[in-house]
């Protein structure tokens, strides 16, 4: 499994949904689980040196290759195996690691495949991420089928009030605000005017685009400083989006001068927002050139060329999925030729394999 085959199969996290068992008035995709623990993490560990938190962001795309690999088991099920067989589901997950191992990229996968591990306290911050995440999708679902979600949601608060966390009321107020506004990310369909076979969220296209240049950044041998760039201007590239909705680069186009007047609308916006909450206000100056220039300094050819890898692949699971609509086949072939333009190394075996895989 080369590069460009691991990406294809990755794209099945956009309809791998979480609980999948239970009726909800949002659905919540894994790649739409691992975005938010991403944002919410990249904040919550903002002020950690680079390598830590790069770390810390790897072990997401990590721990997301088994769902990759495996089909969807819901997390009741996964829980009742571990209680009557843990050595036996984590023999599963090995060998899942283990196939990736054996097929991928192998000057990547000694890089790709590594869990780090940290102090305990870090540790247990990324636990209280994971369940702050997985609360904001139950309350959510909750208001319309408490039957299904109020058992869920109140063991997370039981497992969350237990945590014993330094920090912990601003990690609980990071969550809230930030939570809040990517749960709109989740909410929006990425090429929303055309009819689409597997749909996409704008929050799933945004960890999409996160794995890609992660793995392009480890295939160019990157140092930490780079990655870091790159890990924060992938995550936050579309936070704009979830104040503006998605306007596509066709559109800002359309008329000279249109684009800029957008880019300023999106400021506008993301200030008006952090203004007055100084939970969030230093930690976004922090971040504001990713933010409003993902593709511009040293980062952004690499964050560029995600972004539209990930484009291509979602048009090609639409001509590969049978949609007769004209615009992804065209589409697919203009991404093409400008991947080739932004791109910073060579790609063109990844296009290739993605390609060869819609006529094998």
């Amino acid at each position: 499994m080369n590069i460009g085959n691991f990406l294809l199969e990755s794209s099945n996290l956009f309809t791998v949904y979480r609980w999948n068992n239970n009726p909800a008035i949002v659905r919540f995709s894994e790649s739409d689980n691992i975005y938010n623990n991403l944002l919410l993490s990249l904040f919550v560990f903002s002020d950690d040196s680079e390598e830590k938190l790069v770390k810390i962001l790897h072990n997401k795309i990590y721990e997301a290759i088994p769902k990759i690999v495996l089909s969807d088991i819901s997390l009741a099920t996964k829980s009742k195996i571990e209680e009557k067989g843990k050595k036996l589901w984590d023999e599963v997950i090995n060998k899942t690691y283990k196939e990736v191992e054996s097929n991928f990229d192998s000057n990547i996968s000694p890089k790709l495949l590594i869990h780090y591990t940290f102090d305990e306290e870090t540790e247990k911050k990324v636990r209280m991420i994971n369940l702050l995440v997985a609360q904001k999708e139950a309350s959510i679902n909750e208001r319309v089928f408490p039957e299904y979600y109020t058992e869920p949601k109140t063991k997370n608060q039981t497992k969350i009030k237990k945590m014993n966390i330094q920090d912990k009321k601003e990690i609980e107020e990071l969550a809230h605000e930030l939570l809040e506004i990517s749960t709109r990310l989740v909410t929006m369909t990425r090429w929303n005017k055309n009819h689409r076979n597997i749909k996409s969220s704008v929050a799933s296209h945004t960890f999409f685009v996160f794995l890609i240049s992660y793995i392009l950044a480890l295939k160019a041998n990157l140092q930490v400083k780079e990655i870091y760039d790159i890990m924060i201007a992938s995550i936050l590239h579309d936070l704009p989006e979830a104040f503006t909705g998605d306007v596509i680069s066709p559109t800002k186009r359309k008329v000279s001068g249109l684009e800029e007047i957008i880019g300023e609308i999106e400021k506008d916006f993301i200030k008006d927002w952090y203004n007055h909450k100084s939970i969030l206000k230093e930690k976004i100056k922090k971040f504001e050139n990713h933010i409003y220039a993902p593709f511009e300094n040293d980062y952004g050819p690499y964050v560029k060329t995600s972004d539209l890898i990930a484009a291509l692949i979602e048009c090609f699971l639409e001509i590969s999925t049978g949609n007769q609509n004209k615009y992804f086949i065209k589409t697919f072939e203009s991404i093409k030729k400008e991947i080739l333009y932004f791109s910073p190394i060579d790609i063109s075996e990844i296009i290739k394999e993605i390609e060869s895989s819609i006529n094998p």
